[in-house]
């Protein structure tokens, strides 16, 4: 009975079913040896697999630094960098205030998504959210000028010898010319263009390449006024002055990047400030008058200003000009002409003017003065304004309700609500509002100004004989162009 109760009896226990439909394998059946033996060999190919991949990189490296250890150099890997790029999935900025170091030179502008600083104090890029990306604090410039494009900035010392180019990644490209540096501009391809001199010439603008390499340069005895690159690098707009019988004597030329003829060329009298490009040619702003042009540079407008001109802007839709309307106290009235000179809004503003900018699509105008803002919406034709404190000294504008006010040691972002627009023409209404901008259909200057008179129509004329002057005083498209060779032009090796 004793052995009875103390005995146990087991139970078969009921096979799992195989997922194939087979019968259950033991631990040593054949088929589990065939199939381990299967993974053991694979996994013994791999393993030299690896191996031979190891001695490979092995060899090839070695071969690498025998053979091609010239061309491992700072600079080039430098140049790999410009491949690598974090973009900013984020397309504005959403930190309420991005803080920096405080100078009284800062320049600031908006590098894909990103705040782009420069200052005596160094170089640094700033995220949406105003953490700090990269920085170079070795970068200090005395007089620092900042230029981007879509995915490069330039850098440059103005007066100094020495330049730079970034992406959002690294320091791409730098280099200490022998000469002062005096303008310079970059491509959305990295192209770009740097103005300096040399013994022999009051102006040398050094054009290089996408890969950063000096390509040609641009030698000319005048001085350099202004120099231009277009978004995609095919051409570069250079605005030289000189002196002819006592007067200034403006030159402006169009080549192409890399070759050594003038594309287009033309001249006129004045002193010549700044060139745009714009969607149908270029806007030239000289210290007489404003001029459109065609992209064959033959002139379509031109508008004289005298002397209250301060301040201008340009996108590829509209050129705006900020008039001085008074010899004393701060008013000033807004005008905005599209590319062929024709008037599209005036609004007057009241304030310190600090700063004067658009956004991407050039139908949005911001005007900063005082501690307010003014937008000029072109789409509906109305205009409004909204106080962000004092001491803004730039505007980065990101959206048409977004934008940055820089101050001494930080930025701030708005975005109003609502900037109380009202109609900048009163009898403009709801009905009349459109995707496209109504333009007058004859320029306009201020009606506070009165320098449009008959002495610089009497100066165009003595200088330029051939052309025919309109009704309004301006001159026709019969201005002297040009496709001469470059007569002091050298290329690179």
């Amino acid at each position: 009975m004793a052995d009875n109760r103390n005995k146990i009896e087991k139970k078969p226990r009921n096979p799992v079913p195989s997922p194939m439909g087979s019968s259950p394998r033991g631990a040593g059946s054949p088929d589990d040896n065939e199939t381990n033996g299967y993974y053991a060999s694979a996994a013994r190919n791999f393993r030299y697999a690896k191996y031979f991949t190891i001695l490979l990189l092995v060899i090839f490296l070695l071969f690498t630094i025998t053979f091609n250890r010239r061309e491992i150099t700072i600079e080039n890997l430098q140049y790999l960098m410009k491949f690598i790029s974090f973009t900013n999935t984020e397309t504005s900025i959403s930190a309420t205030k991005i803080n920096y170091a405080s100078s009284d030179n800062t320049q600031l502008e908006l590098f894909i998504g990103d705040l782009c600083y420069l200052s005596p104090q160094g170089y640094a890029l700033y995220d949406s959210r105003g953490n700090t990306i990269l920085s170079d604090q070795q970068l200090k410039y005395s007089n620092p000028i900042l230029n981007v494009s879509s995915k490069f900035a330039l850098c440059y010392d103005l007066g100094g010898n020495t330049y730079s180019v970034f992406n959002t990644f690294a320091h791409l490209a730098s280099e200490t010319l022998e000469y002062a540096i005096t303008d310079g501009d970059i491509a959305d391809d990295g192209s770009f263009a740097i103005g300096t001199s040399t013994r022999e010439y009051r102006t040398a603008v050094q054009l290089y390449d996408s890969d950063f390499k000096l390509i040609s340069r641009v030698l000319r005895e005048d001085y350099l006024c202004d120099v231009k690159l277009r978004p995609d690098g095919s051409e570069v707009a250079i605005m030289t002055v000189g002196s002819v019988n006592g007067g200034f004597m403006t030159t402006v030329e169009i080549l192409e990047l890399g070759a050594d003829k003038i594309k287009y060329s033309t001249t006129f009298p004045g002193l010549g400030y700044n060139i745009y490009l714009t969607e149908s040619g270029f806007a030239v702003v000289s210290d007489n008058d404003i001029r459109f042009y065609d992209a064959s540079l033959e002139l379509v407008s031109s508008l004289g200003h005298g002397s209250s001109l301060v301040m201008t802007d340009c996108s590829e839709k509209y050129l705006t000009c900020v008039y001085s309307t008074g010899i004393v106290g701060n008013n000033y009235r807004v005008i905005v002409y599209d590319p062929t000179g024709r008037t599209v809004c005036e609004v007057d503003v009241s304030g310190k003017l600090a700063a004067l900018s658009h956004d991407d699509t050039g139908d949005y105008i911001f005007v900063l003065s005082g501690s307010d803002v003014t937008r000029i919406n072109l789409v509906n034709r109305k205009v409004g304004t909204i106080n962000v404190g004092s001491g803004g000294f730039d505007i980065l504008v990101q959206a048409p309700s977004s934008f940055l006010v820089a101050m001494s040691n930080y930025a701030l972002t708005c975005t109003p609500a609502d900037f109380a627009e009202h109609y900048i023409d009163s009898n403009y209404t709801d009905d009349d509002a459109s995707d496209e901008t109504t333009a007058v259909t004859s320029p306009a200057e201020p009606s506070d100004d009165t320098t449009a008179s008959d002495d610089n129509t009497a100066a165009d004329e003595t200088t330029m004989t051939d052309d025919t002057m309109m009704s309004d005083g301006t001159a026709a498209s019969n201005e002297t162009t040009s496709t001469t060779e470059t007569t002091a032009g050298e290329t690179a090796a």
